[in-house]
């Protein structure tokens, strides 16, 4: 008895650490599906991709440290189902794990593509250290791959391959990348890296359909175009991988575990963390559901911390960096949309302020940090849109009015 955690990514390791820094003295084991222990999984898209940094980089702690900690840590075992009145866990191999207090850390699935052939094995769905090394194998100037998805892990894996010498196509059905989420002038700018990476960037392309060719694939899209290529990677989303908690009979919301502020779901006994959980943000006043790592390890400490007594409560506005080839984006938003952007620029960078309900609700910044920070703290202050435009003027000299988007 005593914490146990499901899940061996940012979150679950991040709990453990939160609630052994807060004084908690309970047995903690963490059950993992995953072969390999806790790892960072951006460099999976990033520097790792390109071989500019090697295996040993990757654990997210020293081998060590779980023995230093007292925490024990179990491998490549699926947890099958939850039995909440004898307070255990049943794991794929019928062996039952007892808590007095568990933790859902299982973050997220790739999205199939809802077109045919998007299931076969072959395609590489960019989401964890296999597939990470799957794609490393792409690396060449004599291979030709499809990306499908311009989200942030679509563009860090194409601009990655392109600059290693792949031969890169990828297809987004937007106008431009990351369109809807961070609207046209943050996309045209991304377009312009990604092209001048070398990556084939075809916009408005909707796949119907996904074969093998012979020892390569063919991509049909929805115009009758045909690609031929010599790999697939799918990087169009994630799911919450609810199921254990669904099937426990846990409140879900927004296909994702429902918990408050401190990650404590429907059950006084189960808490939860990371893309998993739909979690109370108390600066923004509503639930939210991000898919950040920076927020899944936030999530995980205040869980850990909350567990061992040490009040704790999610209250800052989520955020995170992504690396487009050489080039670094810092965002930090609600999440949960925006109907009015607006760019601003300086000599070295630019930043787009994001409205929602006429208050400050995001930002986007490349290479100008004095924007970004003050930024989240009137994200944070839930500072009307109007006011927030005229601080960050006065905090970063910007003189000249913002161009409306």
């Amino acid at each position: 008895m005593g914490l146990l955690i499901v899940g061996g990514g940012p979150a679950g390791l991040a709990c453990a650490r939160g609630y052994r820094d807060a004084g908690g003295s309970a047995p903690v084991l963490m059950i993992s599906a995953d072969q390999y222990p806790p790892y960072n999984r951006p460099p999976l898209t990033k520097d790792y991709l390109r071989g500019e940094s090697a295996a040993d980089t990757l654990p997210l702690v020293d081998a060590d440290w779980y023995a230093q900690h007292d925490v024990g840590l179990v491998l490549d075992t699926r947890v099958t189902r939850i039995d909440r009145d004898a307070r255990q866990v049943i794991t794929a191999a019928g062996d039952a794990v007892a808590y007095d207090q568990l933790v859902l850390a299982t973050g997220s699935r790739p999205a199939v593509l809802p077109v045919e052939g998007a299931d076969h094995p072959g395609v590489i769905y960019v989401r964890d250290r296999a597939s990470g090394e799957r794609l490393r194998g792409l690396r060449g100037a004599d291979i030709r791959a499809v990306v499908i998805g311009s989200g942030f892990i679509g563009c860090e894996a194409a601009a990655s391959l392109a600059r290693t010498g792949t031969m890169v196509t990828m297809l987004t059905p937007e106008a431009v990348p990351h369109e809807r989420r961070l609207g046209p002038d943050a996309g045209h700018r991304v377009a312009e890296w990604l092209r001048s990476d070398g990556v084939d960037l075809q916009t408005d392309a909707k796949v119907s359909r996904i074969e093998r060719d012979g020892d390569g694939w063919q991509v049909t899209l929805a115009d009758g175009r045909a690609l031929g290529c010599d790999a697939v990677v799918s990087a169009s989303g994630a799911t919450p991988d609810a199921s254990l908690a669904r099937e426990a009979g846990l409140s879900i919301r927004d296909d994702a575990i429902a918990v408050d502020a401190s990650m404590r779901s429907s059950d006084q006994q189960i808490w939860a963390a990371g893309d998993v959980a739909s979690a109370v943000n108390r600066a923004a006043g509503r639930p939210l559901r991000v898919e950040h790592w920076g927020e899944a390890e936030t999530m995980g400490e205040i869980a850990g911390r909350a567990i061992a007594g040490q009040g704790a409560a999610w209250d800052q506005p989520p955020g995170f960096w992504s690396e487009i080839g050489d080039r670094t984006l810092k965002y930090s938003a609600w999440g949960d949309g925006f109907d009015h952007a607006e760019l601003l620029e300086n000599a070295a960078g630019w930043a787009v302020v994001y409205a929602g309900d006429g208050l400050i609700v995001g930002v986007l910044c490349h290479e100008w940090d004095d924007v970004y920070e003050h930024a989240q703290q009137l994200i944070s202050d839930r500072r009307p849109f109007a006011e927030a435009k005229v601080a960050l003027g006065a905090a970063t000299g910007q003189v000249a009015p913002p161009k409306p988007s």
